[in-house]
């Protein structure tokens, strides 16, 4: 039977069948997937039918069709287990489920092509990955443990990765079959790759715009030679935790003509920075200079924090 209930026959009911959002058909909305397994006390742990559509961002430069996880199957390579990449995925998010908080997020769909996420659960629980624990929620067996310490790339990917053109999907694929242990290297290569991609194209750019906008061209060079600035004082930071010395880098920037683009980031850090430290009067202070009308309503906003606090700070 295939997915969306074409060639069905009279004795074998179509449980998975697409359709078309009625509200939405004058602006050709895409077809969406009603999942008539889902059992009745589970849908409150999903969205509208009309959410999972087979296209996300339809009409936009993001839109992307969603390819459903038996497609998947076609061409990606399972585990020595026999287990696909959202079903490695689900061993890692299993102590959240059943019964979601807050529903189960809509990645399972756009991004792996499983509407019925309750069914793969269950499918993990009868080939022994998971069990039900006492506090209600599953939990790994050591079936399930070896599995994913085997495959720790899927998490990884997932959680750390954000790129759409490069995903567990395509780790997969670059993995193959056997160890998957190598895949840090991979991701460092593809990093390094794109950076020299982006760099080129960055440099063409620049040399183009050198020569039909020198003035903008010259304001651009200034801009990130201040974000490269910026980027090595935070990484100090990072490594060396001397707030100190970061607050006076960024005092001395905003001594100093402050910031040459926009960014809420960026903009608000020395705030964030006083606040840290409790140099309440400070904050309010800096933020005093933020005169853009695209800061107003996030230094509103930290005003009033920032008051709170000092109120508390009283008691």
């Amino acid at each position: 039977m295939g997915l969306f209930g074409f060639g069905k026959k009279k004795d074998n009911p179509v449980k998975v069948t697409t359709a078309i959002n009625p509200i939405e058909q004058k602006k050709k909305s895409p077809l969406y997937i009603v999942d008539n397994s889902i059992p009745e006390s589970e849908k409150q742990y999903y969205q509208d039918d009309s959410y999972y559509t087979l296209v996300s961002h339809p009409g936009t430069m993001f839109e992307q069709k969603v390819i459903t996880f038996d497609e998947r199957k076609k061409t990606a390579i399972p585990s020595e287990n026999g287990l696909y990449v959202p079903e490695i995925l689900m061993l890692y998010f299993c102590k959240q489920y059943p019964n979601p908080k807050n529903g189960y997020p809509g990645y399972w769909w756009f991004n792996y092509g499983i509407r019925n996420v309750g069914a793969v659960l269950t499918s993990l629980v009868d080939r022994g990955f998971i069990t039900l624990g006492s506090a209600g929620k599953y939990q790994l067996t050591e079936k399930g443990k070896a599995e994913l310490a085997a495959n720790e790339y899927v998490p990884y990917m997932h959680t750390k990765i954000k790129r759409t053109d490069f995903t567990a999907w395509d780790m997969n694929l670059i993995l193959g079959h056997g160890d998957k242990s190598g895949f840090m290297a991979i991701i460092e290569a593809k990093e390094k790759e794109n950076q020299a991609q982006q760099e080129k194209h960055n440099a063409e750019l620049k040399a183009s715009l050198q020569k039909t906008n020198p003035s903008l061209a010259a304001d651009l060079d200034v801009q990130d030679k201040q974000l490269a600035e910026i980027q090595a004082a935070e990484s100090k930071y990072t490594a060396d935790k001397d707030i100190d010395s970061l607050i006076a880098f960024w005092e001395n920037l905003w001594n100093n003509g402050g910031l040459t683009f926009d960014g809420m980031k960026w903009a608000f850090r020395l705030a964030d920075l006083y606040i840290k430290v409790k140099r309440y009067d400070d904050a309010l202070s800096f933020l005093d200079r933020l005169k853009k009308p695209i800061y107003q309503d996030k230094a509103a906003s930290y005003r009033q924090r920032i008051e709170e606090k000092k109120t508390k700070q009283k008691k």
